[in-house]
């Protein structure tokens, strides 16, 4: 069986240089970097992360653990420090056969580049990388189709994340990419149903387990480079393959992806935006009735009946009533009223209880490169008002400028650094590119 597959895939990632970037693809990737370490530093003290702190010992001082004094592990910083951009559902999105996030692949970047030394260029290389795996299977084949969940990609992307890092060969990286690929697929039921905590760990767990892998193949340890040839051609993803997801791009995908507002799933950003143009309009009236129109696919998603009364942290930040009830009640939405149990109140669950979600696959046919929502609330008075809007704020076709980007970051990191810490981070992510060693940067992200 053939390898050309993933070769083709080692070879784009492999052939990621600084001096090769475009000045548009550097920008992208600072913007990446600093959306990530923003939603990871906004989770710190998170449950999951501080269980799974206490069950890993600190080990050699490799790399920095986010909000941690010291350093860590290289496994325990890129397994926690993953679980923190993960955890409040704030990070970036990539849309193809399947969304997925490829700003997973920073916090692993950053900590295998800083346990080498490396420096802010060799972050910036080892996101771009990660950027192009990622994004380039989401179009290759659908992992979803298999009944396998987008963090899958993992397994073969972390790799060829930490081989761009440590500079290693081709046949390194390739046989590291096929022994942790053929390893580590996670069912789709992470996210289906009442989530939980898996949903923090997912990518983390795969990443952290890659490094072993990489370490493997350094060895001399072989894997079956074949599989993308065999799961594309004979195995679960041959229905859905697209031959040119490996082929050249005029630019990097870095440049296309989609930044979030709201800190919950891809589809509830738009229903949630107009939801809060609506808190507006309706100046404190009691609201008698709701309706959510939405294309079926993104319903089936997020409207299924675990999702009208949640009963975790992480079912209700995948739930379209539920964080809409919070957006028409508050006006806003945020990760603090999640962390304090907003979701849960009855005053939110009454409102669900009156809430009626609609499918329009006409909406989808409308606008399919968008999102669209349509949010109708009645009052108790009579009165109706109506919201629309087809693209979410963020997204790649109506984009969130560096100003609003910025404004996300300190948001996200003033109540937990205060603002000479954020600044002293924002300044440091803009000179990336002139930073020698990357401590330059992990120093500010300690404790």
């Amino acid at each position: 069986m053939q390898s050309d597959m993933l070769e083709r895939l080692v070879a784009i990632t492999g052939s990621v240089r600084y001096e090769n970037l475009s000045a548009a693809c550097v920008h992208a990737a600072k913007r990446a970097i600093l959306d990530s370490l923003g939603c990871a530093i906004a989770a710190i003290g998170c449950e999951p992360v501080r269980i799974a702190a206490s069950a890993m010992p600190a080990g050699a001082p490799e790399a920095t653990v986010i909000g941690e004094s010291g350093k860590s592990s290289l496994e325990r910083a890129v397994l926690l420090n993953g679980m923190l951009l993960r955890y409040l559902d704030l990070l970036d999105v990539y849309r193809a056969q399947d969304a997925c996030h490829p700003s997973e692949n920073v916090s692993l970047a950053l900590a295998a580049v800083e346990s080498c030394q490396g420096s802010g260029r060799g972050l910036i290389e080892a996101v771009v990388a990660g950027y192009e795996a990622q994004s380039r299977l989401a179009r290759l084949f659908s992992l979803q189709h298999m009944g396998m969940h987008h963090v899958s990609a993992a397994g073969l992307v972390a790799p060829l994340v930490i081989a761009r890092a440590w500079q290693l060969s081709p046949e390194v990286a390739a046989h590291a990419a096929a022994l942790s690929g053929v390893r580590q697929f996670t069912l789709h039921a992470l996210s289906k149903g009442n989530l939980s905590m898996a949903k923090a760990i997912g990518y983390a767990w795969s990443c952290k387990e890659a490094l072993l892998a990489v370490r493997l193949a350094q060895g001399g340890y072989t894997g079956p480079v074949h599989l993308l040839n065999w799961l594309t051609h004979d195995g679960q993803a041959k229905g859905s393959l697209d031959c040119t997801a490996l082929a050249g791009d005029d630019t990097a995908l870095i440049e296309h992806v989609s930044f979030k507002q709201f800190p919950v799933q891809v589809d509830l950003q738009t229903p949630n935006e107009v939801a809060q143009r609506l808190h507006a309009r309706l100046d404190h009236a009691e609201i008698e009735l709701v309706e959510i129109a939405m294309p079926g696919r993104a319903v089936e998603r997020t409207a299924d009946p675990s999702k009208f009364q949640p009963g975790t942290r992480e079912t209700a930040d995948h739930s379209l009533p539920v964080s809409v009830a919070i957006s028409l009640l508050d006006g806003r939405l945020t990760a603090t009223q999640f962390e304090h149990g907003r979701w849960a109140d009855p005053e939110v669950g009454a409102l669900v209880a009156r809430t009626r979600v609609v499918v329009d696959d006409e909406m989808a046919a409308a606008h399919p490169q968008g999102s669209p929502a349509r949010v109708t609330v009645t009052t108790r008075d009579g009165r109706c008002f109506s919201e629309f809007e087809a693209v979410a704020s963020g997204d790649r076709a109506r984009p969130l400028d560096d100003t609003a980007l910025e404004r996300k970051f300190m948001l996200n990191v003033l109540p937990v650094l205060g603002e000479a810490r954020a600044r002293e981070i924002v300044e440091a992510v803009a000179s990336l590119d002139k930073l020698e060693r990357i401590d330059e940067l992990t120093h500010l992200l300690a404790a």
